[in-house]
């Protein structure tokens, strides 16, 4: 039998919560439980896409993650789902919505969200949600790694710029010690890359079966 998406997203939080508990207890290293948590994760995720370790660019090398959806709801019902779903997501709607044109049928909001990667523990990011009757496009951009230690640091195409370099190392390298921590290397920064996949991409996804669910209200 095939989970449905709220059975996938109740398993993912109560993986969340449980590995949350074994990281604060156990003596592992924390990246190794990293890596476990993300596998969970990407085991029970809503959305599929190529987990090849890099982030979506758009034409411009700008990252971008999108999707849309048909819903059978006009323009002003798809405005009020779009903001309620904002209102239950960050708890409120005001502080996260930046831009709201109910004529241009533009919402804009920034906000935060928890990812699993081992430099940063939250990533800011710009969601654009464009609607009309039956129809909306939504897009991801700007994103900036966030972790108490540092200053937020913008993510860009440099981060799959990375991995590309690894992997040249990879296929010179001839010490085989030395090839096998690049190989770990690029492993770990994969990792990382697709925990912040796969967290927005959850994200997209939520935002649809929120709609759709309230479609068949």
């Amino acid at each position: 039998m095939t989970a449905t998406p709220a059975t996938r997203r109740t398993i993912a939080a109560f993986c969340l919560k449980m590995f949350s508990v074994i990281f604060a207890r156990s003596p592992i290293q924390p990246f190794v439980l990293k890596h476990l948590l993300l596998l969970t994760l990407l085991a029970v995720a809503t959305h599929t896409f190529a987990q090849d370790g890099r982030l979506p660019l758009d034409p411009k090398n700008s990252i971008s993650y999108t999707d849309s959806g048909q819903p059978k709801l006009s323009k002003s019902e798809l405005h009020q789902k779009v903001r309620k779903w904002v209102e239950n997501k960050f708890g409120n709607a005001e502080n996260a919505i930046t831009s709201d044109d109910t004529q241009a049928g533009i919402i804009l909001i920034t906000s935060y969200i928890p990812v699993i990667h081992s430099n940063y523990q939250y990533v800011r990011f710009d969601l654009g949600v464009h609607y009309r009757d039956n129809l909306y496009e939504a897009r991801i951009t700007t994103l900036d790694g966030i972790s108490p230690e540092h200053s937020p640091v913008r993510l860009s195409s440099k981060e799959n710029d990375n991995i590309t370099a690894k992997e040249q190392i990879i296929k010179t390298e001839s010490n085989r010690k030395k090839r096998k921590e690049a190989e770990t290397d690029l492993q770990n920064a994969k990792a990382d890359n697709d925990g912040i996949n796969t967290t927005l991409y959850n994200l997209l996804a939520d935002l649809k079966s929120y709609i759709n669910s309230a479609t068949r209200e």
